[in-house]
């Protein structure tokens, strides 16, 4: 019986080996060629791999951004809870409240 962690590392595994096969066959390059109809004409296939590579990173930042925002923002709402309304937050384990 493998557990869940076991299952995912060995999905990755096969994922990076299936990636590190096509990499050792054909190189990177094939990788970062856009895909049909984007690939016409051949001398901009280079401007379309970049402007796609730029969106990626400029939404991952985004992506990053909104998780900033997310977390001071419930920080905020944590102390303006706690702070002003004084409302206790307390967490306990799964099985703790059974136990007593």
């Amino acid at each position: 019986m493998t557990t869940w962690l076991e299952e995912v590392g060995r999905q990755l595994s096969g994922v990076a080996d299936a990636l590190w096969g096509e990499v050792s066959e054909r190189g990177v390059m094939p990788l970062l060629q856009p895909v049909a109809p984007w690939n016409q004409p051949e001398f901009l296939q280079p401007a379309v791999a970049l402007g796609g590579l730029l969106s990626i990173a400029l939404l991952s930042g985004l992506a990053v951004t909104a998780l900033g925002t997310l977390v001071v923002t419930l920080f905020a709402l944590w102390m303006l809870l706690v702070e002003v309304f004084g409302v206790s937050v307390e967490l306990n384990p799964l099985g703790a409240a059974a136990s007593r």
